[in-house]
């Protein structure tokens, strides 16, 4: 009888401490403006891990980037009335946000600083992630334009062309058939009329970065010249007269739109540009043409899900990879659940969490790959760069402008 009161009292305490444990796990409400994809992520591995390694808290996961859901911006506008008034902002953790806004917030105080006191894994963050930072972020995946080419297709091409035997594999394609530089891609393209183009600048980015790396290089690969500080400096904070984007266009752009006149008549129909990033794809995968422009995490999603054909191949470019850019994460100062918060933000940026970046949805790693075992780096050999082109915001629409009317005025914007 004692035995079975013993178990009976030890089964008791079990339960009992589990209840206690139940009852002090927190919430954390995380906010996702992001694609359903990132949603997913969250829910199905960043959620049931984060809660493993931190059981005192419970994340609670709120997808405002689903259609008709209106994105982050109303929350971060109720956080920051909230602020003010000293209520509850029904929320602790910002997926993705510009600390920028609302316009006045930052300034005010509503955004918290992140540094390595609040969050010791910033000190794993390289610096281009960081780059862009104002030190109220927390920058914890990226991406990049890469280029994606059908091996098996280049291989027909060159036994076409006379360059390889009959029988040849694409273990035979020499490394000089394949474009490692910008210049280089320019070649290829007229060396293999139709078999690459790039999308429209203003309905993806894989166009758009494209169309910046131009811009790059007929000024001498100077990043410095395309930075925010850069255009305020010369142009102020005020809205850009037309005078301005004529200006704009013939100082930094107007070579780079002769160069990709001159490339056009070797692109895919002669300039066929798709409208966005799904329709260039599918020249892809439908064996179309041989090369695209692509961004790096939906290249190595398509090739992990087998979306892309079997010998998909890419290219990072050796003189300067095309532009992309990190996903930053913010938190309110009056964050519902601060600690939870910062847990959550210290764990996105552990090798476990950037890991996970790598792994399931494609993303570049915030931290230094060699956080990460061997093979997975082997994995992603072809994409992998610590250099991260970036062209500041302001001087995109002058660029997009000034390619519809240079390249493609025949086109009509949508």
């Amino acid at each position: 009888m004692r035995k079975v009161l013993a178990v009976v009292l030890v089964v008791l305490s079990f339960a009992s401490v589990l209840f206690v444990q139940a009852q002090e796990r927190t919430v954390v409400d995380v906010v996702i403006g992001s694609d359903t994809n990132i949603f997913d992520w969250y829910a199905n591995s960043i959620k049931p891990a984060f809660e493993a390694a931190y059981p005192e808290y419970e994340l609670n996961l709120i997808h405002t980037g689903a259609e008709g859901a209106g994105g982050n911006g109303p929350i971060a506008d109720r956080a920051y009335a909230a602020f003010q008034t000293g209520d509850d902002p029904l929320v602790s953790y910002f997926e993705t946000w510009n600390t920028q806004e609302p316009f006045g917030a930052l300034d005010d105080g509503l955004w918290l600083e992140i540094t390595t006191e609040n969050v010791p894994n910033l000190e794993l963050v390289i610096d281009a992630a960081v780059g862009g930072s104002n030190g109220f972020q927390i920058p914890y995946r990226g991406s990049q334009v890469i280029l994606a080419y059908n091996a098996d297709r280049l291989l027909e091409l060159l036994i076409d062309k006379g360059d390889l035997e009959e029988g040849a594999t694409v273990d035979d394609i020499p490394e000089e058939a394949v474009p490692s530089t910008f210049p280089e891609l320019m070649e290829w393209s007229c060396e293999f009329p139709g078999e690459f183009t790039y999308p429209r600048p203003d309905t993806t980015g894989a166009g758009r970065n494209f169309v910046t790396r131009a811009i790059f290089e007929v000024n001498g690969l100077d990043q410095s010249v395309f930075t925010i500080d850069a255009f305020v400096e010369r142009y102020g904070t005020e809205e850009l007269t037309q005078e301005d984007i004529v200006a704009i266009n013939e100082e930094f752009y107007a070579e780079a739109w002769d160069m990709l006149n001159e490339v056009e008549p070797c692109l895919f129909e002669e300039g066929n540009y798709p409208a966005g990033a799904a329709a260039e794809t599918r020249l892809l995968t439908d064996e179309v043409i041989t090369m695209i422009t692509i961004w790096s995490d939906q290249a190595l999603e398509g090739r992990g899900l087998g979306l892309l054909p079997e010998n998909t191949r890419f290219i990072q470019l050796e003189d300067l990879p095309m532009a992309g850019g990190y996903a930053s994460s913010a938190i309110p100062v009056n964050a519902s659940n601060l600690d939870g918060a910062l847990a959550l933000a210290n764990y996105l940026l552990s090798p476990e969490g950037q890991e996970s970046v790598v792994r399931v949805i494609g993303g570049f790693p915030a931290i230094d790959w060699e956080n990460f075992p061997p093979e997975l780096q082997e994995d992603f050999n072809d994409v992998i760069t610590s250099d991260v082109p970036s062209f500041g915001g302001v001087w995109v629409g002058p660029a997009i402008d000034g390619w519809y009317a240079n390249v493609a005025p025949e086109i009509e914007r949508e």
